[in-house]
């Protein structure tokens, strides 16, 4: 499966050699504030896997920590991991609220997204990743339960 360009992390641009990213003092210019701007938001966009607090039982809500990055939409292969709260009793769909607010409910699928997760599919007290993919759900997306 191809990766859809919407899902890339924007590429660092090149930087202007010979361009000051300090001033005579020490201080930062106006360049340099841009080029470590550049750095956090390609960081901040990379795949990564990302802290969650749980809750919920089929509604699944994954409350990202307030030092977690910056996301704006979801992203293919961005992980929220997070320990269970309680038990799944039927279909499950989870959620992502960010310090910004909260992203769309998606269906969670089990065994590599071929089978939608029910009921004791997830198990209080234990560790899930949530795998988001865009092509799962007819090309809505949804999350990827390990």
């Amino acid at each position: 499966m191809t990766i859809p360009a919407t899902a890339y992390v924007t590429p660092l641009t090149s930087f202007t050699q010979g361009v000051a990213i300090t001033d005579s003092s020490g201080k930062l210019t106006q360049n340099g504030i841009q080029t470590l701007q550049q750095f956090v938001l390609f960081l901040n966009g990379m795949n990564r896997i990302i802290p969650c607090n749980a809750s919920g039982v089929n509604v699944i809500t994954l409350t990202m920590l307030q030092t977690s990055p910056q996301i704006q939409q979801y992203n293919d292969f961005d992980t929220f991991r997070a320990v269970a709260a309680s038990t799944t009793t039927g279909a499950v769909t989870a959620l992502v609220v960010t310090p910004s607010g909260a992203l769309a409910t998606l269906n969670v699928y089990k065994t590599n997204g071929s089978a939608a997760a029910g009921a004791g599919d997830i198990t209080a007290g234990l560790l899930y990743d949530f795998t988001y993919v865009d092509s799962l759900n007819s090309g809505a997306g949804g999350f990827v339960l390990r």
